[in-house]
């Protein structure tokens, strides 16, 4: 792939992301479906990203760097999550926290290479993503 379509694919997948978390923003949004519109965003993010570089449209380097990112934006919402006013029932902030510990092994140590199974953790991060997104009510 060439450097140029290579930048419009980073470009494209950073406009989606700003798109979502842009959307989980709404002002009648209870703080723990702002939180979970993000982490849905974040992991369906990921998702992609990942996806994108075993497709050979993205550079490992790029790859790499995104999954700082990635790290850096959901990293201890499992902390903030349960205390988050307009939080659901107990039974379903545990199904969230673990999928997100789940997916966040897979944000925390990303399969870049070829030769290990990459598409179980798109799954896990897909399923995280989902339950997220659904919780947040989007």
């Amino acid at each position: 792939m060439g450097f140029r379509h290579t930048r419009r694919t980073a470009f494209g997948l950073a406009c989606c992301l700003a798109l979502s978390l842009l959307a989980g923003c709404a002002y009648t949004q209870s703080p723990f479906a702002r939180t979970a519109s993000n982490v849905g965003s974040g992991f369906a993010a990921a998702s992609y990203t990942l996806a994108l570089l075993h497709h050979d449209h993205l550079t490992a380097a790029y790859a790499r760097s995104s999954f700082v990112n990635f790290q850096s934006e959901l990293q201890g919402v499992d902390q903030q999550l349960p205390s988050q006013q307009g939080a659901p029932d107990s039974q379903t902030i545990q199904r969230l926290l673990t999928l997100y510990h789940q997916a966040m092994r897979a944000v925390n140590a990303p399969c870049l290479a070829s030769t290990c199974d990459w598409g179980s953790q798109i799954a896990q991060l897909d399923r995280a993503s989902r339950a997220f997104l659904e919780a947040a009510g989007t």
